[in-house]
């Protein structure tokens, strides 16, 4: 999950890096409800509210599943699991992204 937010000057997206799962992990992570951040693009300095974050997926987490699941494969192929397996390990993976996304864009601070 990256939490991004989009310029105002130049309509772009930028990440901010955080291990806060949610809102309120947020803002008990800055402790206030606003932060300041510079654009990597454009250079324009911004005041945004927690509220105006969006958790975008993160796909390099379904790639380590693909990782995991073309190993498992590797070594499970004698057993005949080698179906179920291959196709649990990145469904898994991409299904939490999404809940964890889903989670952090479902609530809102005051």
């Amino acid at each position: 999950m990256k939490l991004t937010y989009r310029c105002a000057s130049c309509k772009k997206d930028n990440y901010i890096k955080t291990k806060a799962s949610d809102r309120y992990g947020l803002l008990m992570e800055m402790g206030k409800n606003e932060f300041n951040h510079r654009c990597k693009h454009c250079g324009y300095f911004t005041k945004k509210h927690i509220n105006r974050l969006y958790a975008d997926d993160n796909y390099m987490l379904v790639f380590v599943g693909f990782m995991l699941s073309a190993i498992a494969t590797f070594f499970l192929w004698e057993f005949g699991w080698v179906s179920t397996l291959t196709g649990a390990i990145p469904l898994y993976f991409w299904i939490e992204m999404k809940k964890k996304s889903s989670a952090f864009n479902g609530t809102l601070v005051k």
